[in-house]
């Protein structure tokens, strides 16, 4: 797609992983040095350094992880296998950092990042990759000096094959031929429009082959991110810090804004309800945004809706239970199965915001 990135099929890999905290790509570095000497006798590629969510007060949460020629097990190390994925690609060559502007491997991302940005496209999901193909032992600032390809996975063609099958469940192969005409080389297009325009149309065809919400529900939930280890530890460890109490964690999470979003319990129905109202997702822009419009914009995360939302345009609420996929596994780890969650309001239907309703198992409270 450029000259320095390009889209490729990463094969599945098997590593023995430890996961860290580490202070950015100089403790990626030293924790590789640490732990390479225990597994030099059966590595078979370069470390990765797996890159599990967003850094916080300047900490990353990362897995170091060693490929191997087939599953082991060796003490202090997860065995797990990387799965087969459609990967954004492109290749630092050059210091690490502290080199003139331009050359360091912040540099390099932003490339990546850019290209993504400049094309709408549907990434993020398994974690970032950054495989360490050669690490000088000094010199770090001198040109050339580290090889480091930075590989960021691209979720459309994930969410194309999320949607076909969980169709095809519901309502078999013919239903699931009319919502998914068109889609054809859609994800090999690399066209973000052309992928926002194709899924809107592919939902509005979705409401009529399946009639019934909680099965179009289901389908969508499906096409979510699911690759949620940093908000998981997140939750799992206040979980455990008020003693697995629902009630306390749904208030601590509040009130210290740990994962950002808002949430409270409602026990008037005959079920009770948690209740999320989804955080903006670029909250500087969201926060001076003054149009109404231009404020659901930013507070929305789908590059495949929000520029519709921006003009306008009229796009099935149905789209917004991708987002509930996110919650359904977010709060089985609390739950300890996978609940059901609602729609309660959209900003495709002109909502401030996207709240969602999380059936609370019984027995819980």
């Amino acid at each position: 797609m450029s000259r320095e990135v390009t889209l490729k099929v990463v094969d599945p890999v098997h590593v023995l992983a430890v996961r860290r905290k580490v202070d950015g790509q100089q403790g990626i570095l030293r924790a590789i040095g640490e732990l390479r000497p225990a597994v030099t006798d059966v590595l078979a590629g370069p470390p990765m350094a797996l890159r599990l969510g967003f850094p916080k007060d300047g900490v990353f949460d990362v897995e170091i992880a060693f490929p191997v020629g087939r599953p082991l097990r060796r003490e202090g190390f997860l065995s797990k296998t990387l799965p087969e994925l459609p990967m954004f690609s492109i290749t630092h060559v050059g210091p690490l950092e502290g080199g003139p502007e331009g050359t360091n491997l912040v540099d390099t991302r932003k490339k990546l990042v850019s290209l993504v940005n400049e094309h709408d496209l549907l990434v993020g999901d398994d974690p970032e990759r950054f495989l360490y193909h050669e690490m000088p032992e000094a010199d770090a600032v001198q040109p050339g000096s580290y090889v480091i390809e930075d590989q960021y996975p691209y979720h459309l063609p994930m969410w194309l094959r999320a949607l076909e099958e969980g169709t095809t469940r519901v309502a078999g192969a013919e239903a699931t031929a009319r919502v998914m005409a068109g889609s054809e080389g859609l994800a090999e297009a690399l066209d973000g429009p052309r992928a926002a325009r194709w899924v809107q149309g592919a939902v509005a065809r979705l409401d009529r082959e399946v009639k019934d919400e909680r099965a179009r529900a289901c389908i969508l939930n499906a096409c979510a991110h699911h690759y949620i280890v940093q908000s998981g530890m997140i939750l799992q460890a206040a979980f455990e810090e008020v003693g697995r109490d629902l009630r306390k964690l749904v208030a601590k999470i509040t009130d210290e804004t740990l994962l950002g979003s808002k949430y409270w319990i409602d026990e008037s129905g005959p079920d009770p309800m948690l209740y999320i109202e989804r955080r903006p997702a670029r909250r500087e822009a969201y926060a001076q945004a003054t149009d109404p419009a231009e404020k659901r914009y930013q507070a929305c995360f789908c590059p495949l809706v929000r520029e519709a939302i921006r003009k306008g345009k009229k796009v099935s609420r149905t789209f917004c239970h991708c987002s509930g996929g996110w919650y359904v596994q977010e709060w089985e780890i609390v739950f300890g199965e996978k609940p059901e969650v609602g729609l309660v309001q959209t900003m495709l239907e002109g909502g401030d915001s996207c709240i969602f309703a999380v059936k609370i198992p019984r027995g819980a409270l």
